[in-house]
């Protein structure tokens, strides 16, 4: 019994340790906010795209929704689909903007014909 009891207690360090750990990354709050595409998707409609602060985020295209998750992590902030994919962004101008790479391939940056960029809607509206 007793060699039960320390296997749990283990399980159970390991766990909180990891939470801990998993909690102590990068601050998503500047970041967080309302961003709109600055160019139109095939001429016709903006992206919007929420980050909220609690990890959550929408994309919205023609009244349509996709929700995600989000992190920021070394600088970058990466948006986890419920499907499994995985966009990776890179802001700039202290976050005013942010350009999500949709080439479906680990790039250091954005190629410039598979890039979205958006703009950081102004605070309030």
């Amino acid at each position: 019994m007793n060699r039960y009891l320390l296997k749990l207690a283990a399980v159970l360090g390991l766990l909180l340790v990891f939470l801990a750990l998993w909690g102590c990354g990068e601050s998503r709050s500047r970041f967080a906010g309302t961003y709109r595409s600055e160019k139109t998707v095939d001429g016709k409609n903006y992206v919007d795209l929420d980050l909220r602060d609690d990890g959550k985020g929408t994309w919205t295209l023609e009244g349509k929704s996709v929700e995600f998750t989000w992190m920021v992590n070394e600088g970058k902030v990466w948006l986890y689909l419920k499907s499994g994919g995985i966009i990776i962004g890179t802001p700039s101008e202290g976050g005013k903007k942010l350009a999500l790479d949709m080439s479906a391939d680990w790039h250091p940056g954005c190629p410039a014909n598979l890039c979205v960029s958006f703009k950081r809607s102004a605070e309030g509206g």
